[in-house]
């Protein structure tokens, strides 16, 4: 029985989404339970699947005949491995949280139901991802995963942002999903498979080097979308405008997390290039340091904490470009839990400031919200990796395999620098002081169901590092522990408290302007005034072309050509037997004179 769990698990959120938009849509008192208890059932039988197999072993649900063409095979079926037991019962977790946690802080919306059906449907996409045994399969729910974010992003629709939001990561996600599509095309044209299971066991292959780079640099677009990194990752900032639930769910255990959970099943293609192992390293490098650098000049709590999601996100990706994808889902696991506590305390915070998101227009909030104030400490710590909660540990293995690569170790340890910088400026401005605003003023903790999410997020936040994930999954933790790198990071970490604890304890307004920052590297501007309107103008060249040329020379043109030729025929065909015999004497008298011309020649 327990092999048909995975379907049980996934077709759940999938049953609610369903029901709910279909039936229960005008009552939400029924839809909202409805959408928690699939939630709850997916989580529960997440927890009997992890246990139920053997720590190296696999489990493979029954699978489907799909698609059979030529030599492309490709049945729907369900991998149940540890990797996938582990992540679906890390995505069901958090999005159980999430779901009890939004029933206070949707409670006065009057579209919780659609809300609550949207969120079934992105859970329901994320666990078709985590339980696909081949590349097709994942990238289909991979596009499901994309039309959910968008749903979830555009939420509140009524505002102009929201729905420019929506459409930003849509389309973003668009183009590294092309390159994905061109990866999975490579690695079938290469290896002979689409198959998970089977491509560990063919990649001992004769292809050019060439070919073997381009389909992992493929492969790596796709996660270059997903997971929102360099130069693709400009989406995740603006999916803020959609409700802090939302934020919380896919920058701690879903959407982001996908395009790292992705490079772990295809590791095996991406190791035969060193081009593309190092690629994906220094990418990971440059974007732990340069998202925790704009953080810095960010004044929206939300964003603050998105462009830390870039920044951890990135350590995942440096370490599998690093060859150690342990480490690197050891801190995936361990991100779940404080980046979704850090989020649900922001979202706390704007629910309890009635909506206000801006630091500067809060303070004093440590004795109005002493709860969130304390979880939010908690968060800082194991984001920082400050021992001994979770954070330290998982990033630590990281840093201990970049001890032969300084440029790697600069960056991703000076990012540490400014991570907890940028967090201690977070917490000084909104929690300390007096209040800078009516809001502020009348802040309060949210309700109950907000509150214990929270506190079961802090526990693991501290207590998570304890779990043995790279033991779990068969893959080598990183043993080797070198004492510089240890202390080296330890050290920038706590380093970057003092700077920030001098400049903003007492800060009225922000002693730091950075236009740089300020405007993210103004990585914005140039997609839009180059590569937006280069497109914008070839796409109006496109269009005159089309409206000249086109419709004008060749459609309009012949057109006239052709009812020209019919007038002037029909002046011919006038049925006048005057007409017919003088055209024909005037032919007689033509020819005889055109004869006696080469007559006298």
């Amino acid at each position: 029985m327990i092999a048909y769990a995975p379907y049980l698990i996934l077709l759940l959120p999938l049953f609610s989404a369903v029901l709910i938009r279909l039936v229960l849509h005008p009552f939400p008192r029924i839809a909202v339970p409805v959408s928690v208890a699939a939630c709850l059932g997916s989580f529960l039988g997440s927890l009997v699947l992890l246990n139920g197999g053997t720590p190296s072993g696999g489990m493979a649900a029954p699978a489907v005949t799909w698609i059979e063409l030529g030599g492309l095979k490709a049945g729907f079926a369900l991998m149940a491995d540890p990797l996938a037991r582990l992540m679906a019962t890390l995505v069901t977790g958090v999005a159980l949280l999430v779901h009890i946690y939004s029933l206070g802080y949707m409670a006065k919306d009057p579209c919780r139901s659609r809300f609550f059906a949207e969120l079934s449907l992105f859970v329901f996409s994320m666990l078709g991802i985590v339980f696909a045994d081949n590349l097709v399969s994942m990238f289909i729910f991979w596009e499901l995963v994309g039309l959910s974010s968008y749903l979830l992003i555009g939420f509140w629709h009524s505002r102009p942002a929201a729905g420019a939001a929506a459409n930003k990561a849509f389309l973003v996600n668009r183009i590294g999903d092309f390159g994905f599509l061109l990866g999975i095309l490579g690695a079938w044209s290469i290896f002979g498979t689409i198959s998970f299971a089977d491509l560990s066991g063919r990649v001992a292959t004769e292809a050019p080097f060439w070919a073997v780079t381009a389909t992992g640099l493929g492969l790596l677009c796709g996660c270059l979308g997903k997971s929102a990194q360099l130069p693709l990752h400009v989406w995740l900032p603006d999916s803020m405008e959609g409700p802090t639930p939302v934020s919380s769910l896919l920058h701690a255990a879903t959407m982001v997390v996908a395009g790292v959970y992705m490079l772990i099943r295809v590791l095996p293609i991406l190791e035969l290039s060193a081009l593309t192992m190092n690629t994906i390293a220094w990418i990971g490098a440059l974007m732990t340091l340069l998202p925790a650098l704009v953080a810095c000049q960010q004044n929206d709590i939300k964003r603050i904490l998105a462009y830390s999601t870039l920044s951890e996100i990135a350590y995942m990706v440096m370490a599998i470009g690093l060859g150690i994808p342990g480490p690197g889902m050891y801190h995936l696991v361990t991100h779940a839990f404080f980046k979704c506590l850090l989020f649900l305390a922001a979202g706390s915070v704007i629910h309890g400031c009635h909506g206000e998101q801006d630091i500067w227009k809060m303070g004093g909030l440590r004795q109005r919200m002493p709860f969130t104030f304390l979880v939010t400490w908690v968060g800082t710590l194991a984001l920082a990796a400050i021992p001994p909660v979770s954070g330290f540990w998982s990033k630590d293995a990281i840093f201990a395999a970049t001890h032969d690569r300084p440029g790697l170790a600069a960056c991703s340890m000076l990012a540490g620098f400014f991570t907890s910088f940028f967090m201690l400026r977070m917490i000084l401005v909104a929690f300390e002081g007096k209040p800078r605003s009516e809001n502020a003023r009348h802040a309060h903790e949210g309700p109950p169901v907000m509150v214990v999410p929270m506190l079961i997020l802090a526990v693991f936040a501290v207590f998570g590092g304890m779990l043995p994930v790279a033991e779990f999954l068969g893959m080598k933790p990183e043993q080797s522990h070198h004492a510089w790198t240890l202390w080296l990071s330890l050290i920038l970490a706590a380093a970057g408290f003092l700077p920030a604890y001098f400049l903003y304890r007492d800060a009225p307004k922000d002693p730091l302007q950075v236009p740089l920052l300020q405007g993210k590297f103004y990585v914005d501007e140039f997609y839009q005034r180059v590569l937006v309107a280069t497109q914008d103008g070839l796409g109006r060249l496109a269009d005159a072309f089309e409206g000249w040329v086109v419709r004008g020379l060749l459609v309009r043109g012949s057109g006239v050509v052709a009812r020209s030729a019919g007038q002037g025929l029909r002046l011919i065909q006038c049925g006048q037997v005057q007409f017919y015999a003088a055209v024909f004497i005037l032919g007689t008298l033509g020819l005889v004179a055109w004869l006696l011309w080469k007559g006298a020649a």
